[in-house]
């Protein structure tokens, strides 16, 4: 009997199943990957505070690496366009890949900035959250927020993510792309399903996404959670691109359709007028009706600052 438990102990040890531990090979891999990134980098590094085309030699002492692995990783980096050579003298500088994406940390560090006093007049207009909301892989992502002045308000956390189909801010960013693009992304990311409102088929989803266009604006009708509504619209950049989401959000009950058309006039405010800062211009003195007879601009949504006044109606956008 003293045995017994050390003999059942043994027996669990042998069922428990073997951790499974990497090969000095894989280590090494991973080592050898995580080591060409951080000279890529640096190469990146020499070439940003460079004032002129480098060429091999001089980066190789720069970064301290052999001439071979050097003209190994520019490579590399030319194949995806952050770095470009100079077909006549063989120099090398940054490429368009490399300017684009510091232009958009730039960019977006700029949104928040130009954004953040718009947010807090909605936020003061309507007492309710106010948001700033981008698209990033196949998401909304939540970048700035102004809190709303009720004692019960909604508060989401800057970088935080939500659905694209479920959400006001996320439907505005979805209309506004490519129907390629959006049936990439429910390929990728599918409609989940939150709660008994939630938009879950395509069809009805492409139905609800072209009502959004037509309108201006987006609503989330209790669809990502039960009790809280949101009323979003886009933000166009120069170009007339859609950039990003304004929406402002709280519970059910104070987005009630007697407040429908006050609180949609006063989003797309907001957004119009952050979009106007950024440099979008648009036909003021044309109607809805007329702005739906013509081309609407690159993101799909009508070119006009009508929608800042009042508000477009959507017959499959409501509120109880």
């Amino acid at each position: 009997m003293l045995h017994l438990p050390v003999y059942i102990l043994n027996i669990a040890q042998l069922e428990a199943p073997v951790p499974r531990r990497r090969t000095q090979q894989q280590i090494e891999s991973v080592k050898s990957t995580v080591q060409s990134v951080d000279r890529a980098l640096s190469l990146l590094e020499v070439l940003a505070e460079s004032p002129q085309e480098m060429a091999i030699r001089d980066l190789s002492a720069r970064v301290e690496l052999h001439g071979s692995t050097v003209h190994r990783l520019l490579t590399a980096l030319m194949a995806r366009g952050f770095v470009r050579q100079n077909a006549e003298s063989g120099r090398y500088s940054l490429g368009l890949t490399a300017l684009r994406v510091g232009g958009a940390v730039q960019f977006h560090k700029d949104l928040r900035a130009e954004a953040k006093r718009y947010l807090a007049g909605l936020a003061a207009a309507t007492g309710e959250s106010a948001n700033l909301v981008i698209l990033d892989q196949g998401e909304a992502v939540y970048i700035e927020q102004a809190p709303g002045s009720r004692s019960v308000r909604m508060f989401t956390i800057p970088g935080a993510r939500a659905p694209l189909h479920c959400t006001g801010a996320g439907k505005v960013l979805l209309a506004a792309l490519s129907q390629e693009d959006r049936a990439r992304i429910v390929a990728q990311r599918g409609l989940a399903s939150y709660t008994c409102r939630t938009i879950v088929g395509e069809a009805a989803l492409e139905r609800e996404l072209e009502a959004v266009r037509q309108a201006g604006y987006a609503i989330d009708n209790q669809e990502r959670e039960i009790g809280v509504r949101c009323v979003a619209a886009p933000v166009h950049d120069a170009a007339g691109e859609v950039v990003a989401a304004i929406s402002i959000s709280g519970p059910s009950e104070r987005f009630r359709l007697d407040r429908r058309e006050q609180l949609v006039a006063q989003v797309q405010h907001a957004a119009a007028e952050l979009s106007a800062q950024l440099g979008y211009r648009c036909d003021a003195g044309a109607t809805v009706a007329s702005v739906r007879r013509s081309s609407a601009g690159a993101s799909g949504f009508p070119r006009t600052a009508s929608t800042a006044a009042g508000f477009s109606p959507a017959a499959s956008i409501k509120l109880p």
